[in-house]
């Protein structure tokens, strides 16, 4: 028995030692082969934070300068030229205190270079926040800007000098002292170029400023790097324009978005050893809409189908249909100019039964007049935006024994009011595009495209999918009720072409030109695109970040954090 256990014992070992080869050998072979090298960056010295900050320097020319210095950042740094001001800051104090309080104005309440009514007390220049939590953190700024000045009381030292030349040269020689934790420099000169010439690199003298100033970095950095103890501590530097500057650009480079509002065009830089390089560009900002078509404005141009091939847009008091159009106002506020109708007459009054959409201030309407109706009846749209293309959208639906218009603006659902008392609204018509003739209403001006008429209440869902499409073809869920398809941007002869089945023209009317366009459509709203790239009121959450120092709920802070992953 002794010798079964025993030989039993040495078949279990010689299974577990083959077992635990093979495993090792399998092991083995899923291993990737390693240099052995840890590119993780960890840096153990003080942080402190060099912050500087300048006036006037539009990111996209600062971008296309000759900036050496700047770029040699790059590399480890998070960046963007197409970082943004608070849009509604025009005065530079309120871009300050936005860029040192990290909250915007509606907050901080600085709107003037007075400080008048401002709000500080309660937003306070994070200096104070830093001295909080790190009471012997020393705080050095120094400007040219006796307002600015004002802004940094709370720091250790804050000293107003006569220009960028001498900030430059205090900034150096506090990077020399090695006391200071957080050391701002705030710079005036390519504000003061822009100013003069222009904020574009196509004026020398701006250009000229942007690539002083860059000089002016490289030097500053130079300095911190032959700190003594450099080695030892862990610096963020942070280099900001407070705003760009009015310049007009060239049409193909007009996005209609906060990204060509030139003068909220800022750029940010935050630079460390041990970053890795992250670049934010332009978020999309909308679909590209182009074509030719024709301007609507005044009197005579204007466009009809006539009223014995216009019956089918017909309004009767059975009728389901969605009527979409596109529109691009040259003027802020217009009033009652009819856009697209088929009644007899556009006056006040309203007297003929039919039905038309118009503009009003700065909204639209569409207006209807029955045979059972004593008075006209209207439905709101939405605010249009001058100068951009918007998708106006009616339906006629009907819910029980109730009949509803709704209306919808880019897709959003708008106003809706009951018509089922209202009749019938047929009548033997034109339909009539720009211009009806009438009194008591404005003008037209302004462009109208993609016509679309359904016989049918195409689903709010389908409304929104579509709105900022710019052309329909079968794989449109409704497209097999169209009785009206009028792209309106095919830009030759005399007629707006029907594509649908029922190949009703609209013919032009009046001295008329086909113009081109080349625009976005439906681009996302200022507040949405300027969460996705960095703003000025970012910059004080990321120093506090940087300092280790928590971010209180009750500092209210309206900046975010940027990572370099």
């Amino acid at each position: 028995m002794m010798k079964k256990y025993k030989l039993l014992l040495g078949v279990i070992a010689t299974i577990l030692t083959t077992a635990i080869f093979s495993c090792n050998k399998d092991f083995d072979r899923t291993l990737t082969a390693k240099d052995g090298t840890d590119t993780t960056k960890v840096r153990y010295g003080s942080r402190k934070v060099l912050y500087l900050i300048v006036d006037g320097a539009r990111g996209q020319s600062v971008s296309t300068a000759n900036i050496p210095n700047i770029t040699a950042l790059l590399p480890t740094s998070i960046y963007s030229w197409v970082a943004l001001n608070q849009p509604e800051a025009t005065q530079n104090a309120t871009n300050w205190a936005n860029m040192l309080t990290g909250v915007k104005k509606e907050k901080n309440l600085v709107n003037d270079d007075n400080l008048t009514n401002n709000n500080l007390q309660n937003y306070p220049v994070i200096f104070k926040r830093i001295k909080e939590i790190k009471p012997n953190a020393k705080i050095a700024a120094y400007t040219s800007s006796t307002v600015f000045k004002s802004l940094t009381t709370g720091a250790d030292i804050s000293s107003l000098v006569t220009s960028d030349a001498e900030v430059k040269a205090a900034v150096i020689n506090q990077l020399n002292t090695d006391t200071a934790s957080v050391i701002v420099g705030h710079f005036t000169d390519v504000d003061k170029a822009g100013l003069v010439s222009g904020y574009d690199n196509s004026f020398a003298a701006y250009k000229s400023a942007i690539e002083k100033f860059d000089t002016g970095v490289g030097e500053i950095m130079t300095a911190l790097k032959k700190r003594p103890n450099y080695i030892n501590e862990d610096w963020l530097v942070v280099i900001a324009s407070s705003d760009g500057g009015a310049f007009t650009l060239p049409p193909n480079a007009d996005d209609q978005t906060i990204f060509s509002k030139t003068a909220n065009n800022a750029f940010i830089i935050y630079y460390s050893s041990a970053y890795t390089k992250r670049i934010l560009v332009k978020p999309f900002t909308g679909n590209r809409y182009l074509g030719k078509t024709v301007k609507m404005k005044g009197t005579e141009v204007r466009a009809e189908i006539a009223g014995e091939d216009a019956a089918v847009y017909n309004i009767d008091d059975t009728t389901k249909m969605t009527i979409e159009l596109k529109v691009k106002k040259n003027q802020e506020k217009l009033f009652y100019p009819s856009v697209l109708g088929k009644r007899n007459e556009w006056s006040s009054g309203h007297p003929s039964v039919g039905w038309v959409i118009y503009l009003e201030d700065k909204y639209w309407y569409f207006e209807w007049r029955g045979t059972k109706d004593g008075d006209y009846r209207q439905c709101r749209g939405a605010d249009l935006v001058q100068g951009r293309w918007e998708n106006l959208s009616v339906k006629l639906e009907q819910r029980g024994n109730q009949r509803f218009i709704r209306t919808y603006t880019n897709g959003v659902f708008n106003n809706e009011l009951e018509i089922t008392g209202s009749g019938s609204l047929v009548n033997s018509n034109a339909l009539k595009l720009g211009y009806i003739n009438g009194h008591d209403h404005g003008e037209p001006d302004y462009y109208v495209t993609d016509i679309r008429f359904f016989k049918l209440a195409v689903p709010d869902g389908v409304i929104q999918q579509y709105a900022c499409e710019t052309a329909i073809d079968q794989s449109h869920p409704s497209y097999n009720f169209l009785v009206g398809y009028w792209p309106a941007t095919d830009g030759n002869t005399d007629k707006m072409i029907d594509l649908s089945s029922q190949a009703h023209d609209f013919n032009l009317k009046g001295n008329f030109t086909w113009e081109n366009f080349n625009d976005l459509i439906c681009p996302p709203s200022t507040s949405t695109l300027a969460l996705l790239v960095p703003q000025t009121t970012d910059i004080p959450t990321q120093v506090i970040n940087w300092l280790k120092i928590a971010n209180k709920q009750t500092w209210s802070l309206d900046g975010r954090v940027w990572l370099d992953q």
